[in-house]
């Protein structure tokens, strides 16, 4: 059995990608990173711009949707090198009724 040098030491490089406009950007976070958190940074990295409300967008791990953004990498069962992807609210993908 291998183990990942990078969660045993608390830590995970995540690839970062924004599937509908082809950007990528790799960075390392500690596993207890809300996933919240890894999309603010992604949005600011990948968008080159903080003016981005990060509630215009969600989350999908292993071609999911992150239905708790609250949650950490390692909570998700995240390992290091895996995407997490970062994708617009629109008319194909509505936001949950909140009323």
């Amino acid at each position: 059995m291998t183990t990942d040098p990078q969660a045993a030491s608390g830590s995970v490089t995540v690839r970062l990608v924004m599937p509908d406009r082809w950007l990528e950007h790799v960075e390392k976070f500690p596993a207890d990173t809300p996933v919240a958190a890894a999309k603010q940074a992604g949005l600011r990295a990948l968008l080159l711009r903080d003016t981005d409300d990060p509630a215009d967008f969600y989350v999908e791990y292993a071609e999911r949707q992150v239905p708790d953004e609250s949650r950490t990498l390692a909570e998700i069962g995240f390992r290091s090198r895996e995407i997490l992807a970062i994708r617009a609210y629109d008319l194909g993908h509505y936001r949950r009724f909140a009323g």
